[in-house]
This record gives C-alpha cells, sequence and structure tokens, in this order.
C-alpha cells in the first residue's frame, strides 16, 4: 500500500485499537489499523480450545465491556455482541464446606444499553450470606454497599471514562470522595496498602482473604502493593456482587467482532499480519508510519495501542525526552526486590479445561451455577507474611492454590458440544524471566493435573474419569504472542497507586498526548489502565477530538 494516506492511522490492533477506531472513523476520519498479528482484539480474542468444539478466551474472559460508553455508542448489540447477566455473581467456598456466594446488587435491567438497577433483595440476600461468617463483616457491608450505592459507583464510571485532562489541578472523582463525609471512602484506609485494607476493614479471616485473592484477579496486586481508591473500590464491587457479571455469547472475541463490524460499517480499513516498524516523524510532528516491508503511509495523526516503551521507541530516542526514554527503558530490567513493580503482577496459569459432565458442589448445588467461584482455605497470613508471593516466584507454582473457575458454559451453550462441560480456570504464578521455556512447559503439565485435584476437594465429582482435556496458557505462552505484555502478565503494565491516574504511564505523558505532536495513546498503558471495559481509548479520542475539532462528542449528551 505504498503512498496510502489517511487522517489517522492506528499502530496496533488491540482491544483499545478497535474501540479508538470507531470513534475516529464516526467522527469522520478515515481511519486505519495495522496489527502484527494475523487477528485483531489483542487480548479480546478466543480460541477452540482445548479441543475442536469447545470455545474458550485465552485472554481476556472476565469481561464487563457493556459498561464502556462504545458499547451504546455503536450499538454493538445490533453488530452480534450479546451479553448474558447471571443472577448468582461472586462466590468462595471454604475446605470445610462453608461458603459465601452473592446475587447481583446492581443486575442489568436494560441489555442494549447495559443500565443497572440497584435490587435491594440481591443486597440482603449478600449481606445475609456473610453474617453467616461474621456479623461484624456483615454490618461492615451493609454499610459499603449503602455507599456504593449513594456515592462510589458513579464517581467510579467518571473515573474509569475521563481523563487527568478533565480533572483540572483538582482531584480525580474518586479521590474527591475523601473530602465529602457523608461519602464513606476513608482517604487513610484506601491508601494503605491491599494487605492493610483487608485486615483492617474485615475481621474474619475468610473475608480478609477474599478481598486480597480477588485483588489479584482484578490487577494481581500483592498485598504489600498500594491499590488506591479506584482498586479498592472496584475489588470490593466484585466480592460484593455489586455490578452485574457478564457472559460473552461465543466468546470474548465476540467483542471484536462487533467492534470491527462497526468499524467496517463507518467505513474504516484494517490491516493484519502488517506490522508497524516505526512511526514517521518530521519536525517534532508525527505524519505517518513506515511498514516492517518498507511500504509508508501517511496519516495526519498516529495513534498508538502498544504499550508505553514500544510507544516511544516507535518514534526514536531522537524524539523523545532523555529522562522520558530512561524510565521507559527502565521498565525492560528486572527489579531487585519482590515488592517492585513494573511488568512483575498479573501473569496467570490459564487453565481451559473440558470435563464430561459438570461439576456438583455437594454444600449447595446453586454453587454450580456461579460465574466467579474461589476455592481455597481462609488463611490471610499466607498472604501478608509473603509466602505465597515468594514460592510462585521461586517454585512457579504456590503450595497452596487458590483457583477461580468460571463455568460460562453454563449459560453460554455455544461454548461446548451439547452436554459436555468446559470452564476457565484461574491461578496466578510469576514473571515469565523467572524460568526457561523448558522450565513452564514441565509447569503447563503439572499444574493440570493439581488444578483438577484441587477441584475434586470441593466438587467431588471433578475427577481424571470425568477429565476430557486440558489447555494451560502460561506466561511463556503470552511473551510468543504478545509484544505488549514482554513478562507474559495479561494486564502488562502494572496498575498500582503509584502508576495510576495522572501517573501512568509517567507523569508527563499522562493526558494521552506523546511527546511528539500528532502522536497519542489509547493503550492500557495509559488512564484507567487494564481490563476490557476500561476507559484509555475513550479518553484518548476524547483528547483527540478536543485537539482537532472534532464534532462528534457523545459524551456532551450524557454529560460524561
Amino acid at each position: 500500500m505504498p503512498d496510502k494516506k489517511y487522517d489517522a492511522v492506528i499502530v496496533g490492533g488491540g482491544h483499545h485499537a478497535t474501540i479508538i477506531a470507531c470513534y475516529l472513523q464516526r467522527a469522520g476520519l478515515k481511519t486505519a489499523m495495522f496489527e502484527r498479528w494475523h487477528e485483531m482484539g489483542g487480548g479480546a480474542c478466543g480460541e477452540e480450545l482445548p479441543l475442536p468444539g469447545f470455545i474458550q478466551n485465552v485472554c481476556a474472559h472476565f469481561t464487563r465491556f457493556y459498561t464502556n460508553p462504545a458499547y451504546s455508542d455503536f450499538n454493538l448489540r445490533d453488530y452480534g455482541l450479546v451479553y448474558l447477566f447471571p443472577e448468582n455473581n461472586e462466590a468462595w467456598i471454604y475446605p470445610d464446606g462453608n461458603y459465601i456466594m452473592g446475587k447481583t446488587i446492581f443486575p442489568v435491567v436494560d441489555p442494549l444499553t447495559g443500565r443497572s438497577e440497584f435490587s435491594q433483595a440481591a443486597a440482603d440476600y449478600t449481606i445475609k450470606e456473610i453474617a453467616k461468617i461474621n456479623q461484624d463483616d456483615a454490618n461492615t457491608v451493609e454499610q459499603i454497599i449503602q455507599n456504593f450505592k449513594n456515592k462510589w459507583k458513579k464517581a467510579f464510571g467518571l473515573y474509569r471514562y475521563t481523563g487527568p485532562g478533565e480533572w483540572g489541578n483538582g482531584p480525580d472523582p474518586l479521590e474527591a470522595l475523601f473530602d465529602d463525609p457523608k461519602s464513606g471512602l476513608d482517604r487513610d484506609l484506601c491508601m494503605g496498602t491491599v494487605g492493610e485494607i483487608a485486615t483492617r476493614m474485615f475481621k474474619s479471616p475468610e473475608m480478609q482473604t477474599f478481598y486480597m485473592r480477588a485483588m489479584q484477579t482484578s490487577n494481581g496486586l500483592m498485598p504489600c502493593d498500594r491499590p488506591g481508591p479506584y482498586w479498592h473500590v472496584h475489588a470490593l464491587g466484585l466480592i460484593l456482587s455489586m455490578d452485574a457479571a457478564a457472559i460473552v455469547t461465543g466468546g470474548t472475541h465476540s467483542i471484536t467482532h462487533a467492534l470491527l463490524r462497526a468499524f467496517q460499517q463507518y467505513g474504516g480499513e484494517f490491516f493484519v499480519l502488517n506490522e508497524v516498524k516505526k512511526v514517521l516523524v518530521d519536525n517534532n510532528k508525527a505524519y505517518g508510519i513506515e511498514l516492517k516491508n518498507g511500504d509508508r503511509v501517511l496519516a495526519d495523526i498516529v495513534v498508538s495501542d502498544l504499550s508505553v516503551e514500544l510507544t516511544l521507541e516507535a518514534v526514536g530516542k531522537e524524539w523523545t525526552p532523555d529522562e522520558l526514554w530512561e524510565k521507559a527503558q527502565k521498565l525492560k530490567v528486572k527489579p531487585p526486590t519482590l515488592e517492585d513493580t513494573g511488568y512483575e503482577r498479573t501473569q496467570l496459569m490459564w487453565g481451559n479445561i473440558a470435563l464430561m459432565e459438570a461439576p456438583v458442589y455437594p454444600m449447595n448445588p446453586e454453587l454450580g451455577m456461579v460465574p466467579r467461584l474461589y476455592f481455597g482455605k481462609a488463611d490471610p497470613d499466607y498472604f501478608l507474611s509473603g509466602r505465597y508471593q515468594k514460592e510462585r516466584w521461586e517454585k512457579g507454582i504456590a503450595d497452596q492454590l487458590y483457583l477461580l473457575v468460571a463455568p460460562d458454559v453454563q449459560w453460554d451453550k455455544t461454548r461446548a458440544p451439547a452436554g459436555r462441560f468446559a470452564a476457565l480456570v484461574e491461578e496466578f504464578t510469576c514473571p515469565w524471566r523467572n524460568f526457561s521455556e523448558r522450565e513452564w512447559l514441565r509447569m503447563k503439565r503439572e499444574i493440570e493435573t493439581r488444578m483438577v485435584k484441587e477441584w475434586a476437594k470441593y466438587a467431588p465429582n471433578v475427577t481424571m474419569d470425568n477429565f476430557i482435556s486440558a489447555w494451560i496458557a502460561t506466561p511463556d505462552d503470552v511473551v510468543n504472542r504478545n509484544l505488549c505484555m514482554p513478562q507474559g502478565g495479561w494486564g502488562a503494565l502494572d496498575a498500582n497507586y503509584e502508576c495510576l491516574g495522572r501517573m501512568r504511564p509517567f507523569p508527563e505523558i499522562s493526558g494521552y498526548r506523546m511527546p511528539v505532536k500528532n502522536y497519542y495513546l489509547c493503550s492500557s498503558a495509559a488512564h484507567s489502565a487494564h481490563g476490557i471495559g476500561r476507559g484509555s481509548s475513550y479518553n484518548c479520542y476524547k483528547v483527540i477530538a478536543q485537539d482537532l475539532g472534532l464534532k462528534y462528542r457523545p459524551w456532551e449528551e450524557r454529560g460524561w
């Protein structure tokens, strides 16, 4: 495609590229995406795993993309994105057979827009479940639910779908609640570490462990890390079943397909197996891209959906301030201690397991219809002492497993052949660099058997006689697939408090504008961090609309 010219080109075809591409094209800019891989969507992808006839998600699984403005802005349900919303939400089963099960407190009442409403009956049910474990914790949860309903839910949405440039010199939407005596969001608590928050907020070891393990699912943060108000509210929303869990019919790649259909409907173009070599710059101004095959594509603006260091390397050191360049390059270096972050926190053993029949939980068969089901010992000291992390860093697999099972096939029958069962089974591990390819292959086989054995402690019919097959993605699989995840973590750049909001990826470039004029960053390396429903691409588009004076501004009509 030599001498092609677009109004906007996007480097990389990941999830956020497919979102911002729709906005740019809808705004009237002739837009094209260029992806090195053979398919679009980045982490929003699926594969026929572990056997033909089964569909599983190989990266992003827990998606609530119905909360993203793009879902309704582009009527994605009309393009094939159909969400199912289970009544049950999040649960934990302990080894003694006790369990906590929540029902969705804000169920979706309009699948077309994703609009939800508060359910007092579901709130009462969840509070009663926690009271079975500890009445003081149930009282705490009752107050949290009221705070979430009154203030937190709205502020949480505003935080995600506004950018640092919209906050001015004041606090962000969540930090603003610190100064509201009626908000219930305690600054001292929120600014503590994960471990400090868990032990200050809850009395029972069951709820303390639940909070710390759920924080891992959200962002991989360890008990020593500070989550800040964003992840604190997020994790509470998960373990207390606030927002609706959601199942994507056909798997996560249905999100990508719907976005691409909308994009093409507006006239956009995308190219797979077309890797971008560099961004073309002249006089500190981006004016296009050069592909690996030597073709040049000109454009008025260039948007990167890559990691921050790849984004800067695309323009080169000569166009990047020295201090910024050094910060980005430092992310490639192994940090000296376990407490250091960078690309260290979101590595998984991501198990796609097929069974002959669904698991049966004798303590309550309804637990088989929970979309996010945890197992494990209530052992906060295992997390707080650092043993859970240390064992993973040294062995790859911790001595105690804390599995999360997501049986989407219970609602979406397209995921498995008739009469068969499949689930995602999650356990955390360590950065890719800690082991060789040979050792990751050994652990891929080892964790398969250990997952089945652990699962059987809670669902006795999960035996090797019931087992059909499994495919476990390790960090070694991730680094071979995605250059933006250099240590094999699904979240790529860590998202501890020190790397959120105005500080993400670095304070100098937290506003989506890169050091080179007409060059922008829309990936999860920018605010509001990783996750399929997050707002970095939406917020980046707002900045571009401001810079170029674009008239398509759907946020002005809805007020955010």
